[in-house]
């Protein structure tokens, strides 16, 4: 069972000694504030379950202690009881106005007060646990709507090129073409729709892995031609149709060592959405410079609308772009950030987005070597 701590205001040190005393008997921790003042110090030094407060006190007497808590985040749900020796209605309904939770009046018998306090605790974790139990349907509902959307956003995505890969096919089987020119288009749609599938299926089976912590770690050699500008290259090519202007700055001091096809599948998904996000025409700029001992620093700039400052962590989430609905504007998960992150993250590194006056900047790090890394080669 869980401590509960009441903290008792009242400037008769009598009253306040006493009726702490009385109350520590039945169980609870006991906290003590000789005003208001004190007693708003104490509140945010504790952040007590309840608070028994007196009304009538020098500095902030009780009513104008619960009014400055009720402005204050951490206080403003904390339950009140007043004490006071006013027996009126108006005093009560003042009390009542003033936010308090019970209010009971002096001379009053102990067990009277105890059976207040476990009334408004109860009242307390009845609603706590209503709010709980709202927040958890709230939550279930989200994720029953996102799971909708990730599903339908899957099936769409494996779909549409699974239907270009089979029509291509279908069309080199039943047609006799004219030109071999004719026969290499059909060709190529079915190659770059299952170059696509199979970027869905990668993300798929990496996120698989990161989920189980079972990403791979091995460091082995990274070549620029074979591990960056070959699928990179290949990337680009979907994004013809914009007719970009991808300039890279690659200087090499030492071996960059990584795993090699989770740095590639990361690397690919920064250059695809600077590419994703980029205007008609524009450019996409990638600059890795590598450290003596197998690190790296990469940098992919666009020249698209850039991210809000408040997005720039939510950009991170898992199949964040999806959430935007059915009427979202680019292709894709919406995990590529997901994974570049946790790609760099898994060797010690990072992936961040810089301020940019103009356009997208991220920032990839990989750390050297270090004596813990499996390495190879």
């Amino acid at each position: 069972m869980k401590t509960i701590t009441i903290l008792v205001v009242d400037d008769e040190p009598s009253i306040r000694m006493g009726l702490a005393a009385t109350i520590r008997r039945y169980g609870y921790t006991v906290l003590t504030a000789v005003n208001g003042d004190d007693g708003f110090l104490k509140a945010r030094q504790f952040l007590p379950h309840l608070i028994i407060s007196d009304v009538m006190m020098p500095h902030l007497n009780g009513f104008e202690m619960k009014q400055q808590m009720s402005v204050d985040p951490l206080l403003a749900s904390i339950p009140f009881i007043f004490l006071t020796a006013r027996t009126s209605n108006e005093d009560r309904l003042s009390g009542i106005r003033g936010g308090a939770d019970d209010y009971v009046t002096k001379p009053f018998v102990i067990e009277e007060l105890i059976a207040r306090i476990e009334a408004v605790l109860r009242r307390v974790e009845t609603e706590q646990e209503r709010g709980r139990e709202q927040m958890k349907q709230a939550a279930q509902g989200e994720m029953d709507k996102l799971r909708r959307e990730v599903l339908q956003n899957f099936s769409h995505e494996l779909r549409t090129p699974l239907s270009n890969v089979m029509m291509s096919l279908e069309m080199m089987i039943n047609n006799k073409f004219k030109t071999v020119e004719d026969q290499q288009e059909f060709l190529q749609i079915a190659y770059s729709s299952a170059d696509r599938m199979e970027t869905l299926v990668a993300d798929i089976i990496v996120l698989s892995d990161i989920d189980q912590h079972n990403l791979n770690l091995m460091r082995q050699v990274i070549d620029v031609e074979h591990h960056m500008l070959i699928p990179i290259n290949r990337k680009l090519a979907r994004y013809e149709d914009k007719a970009l202007n991808f300039a890279h700055e690659i200087t090499i001091n030492g071996i960059i060592k990584a795993p090699r096809r989770e740095f590639t599948q990361a690397l690919l998904h920064l250059v695809d959405n600077a590419c994703k996000f980029s205007p008609q025409g524009g450019t996409v700029k990638l600059t890795i410079t590598s450290s003596e001992n197998g690190g790296a620093t990469i940098m992919v700039q666009d020249e698209g609308n850039g991210i809000p400052i408040d997005l720039q962590e939510k950009v991170f989430e898992r199949f964040y772009q999806i959430s935007q609905g059915d009427d979202r504007e680019f292709q894709g998960l919406g995990v590529g950030l997901t994974i570049a992150r946790a790609i760099f993250s898994s060797l010690g590194g990072e992936v961040k987005i810089l301020d940019s006056h103009q356009g997208c900047c991220v920032l990839a790090t990989l750390p050297d070597l270090r004596p813990e890394d499996l390495s190879y080669g």
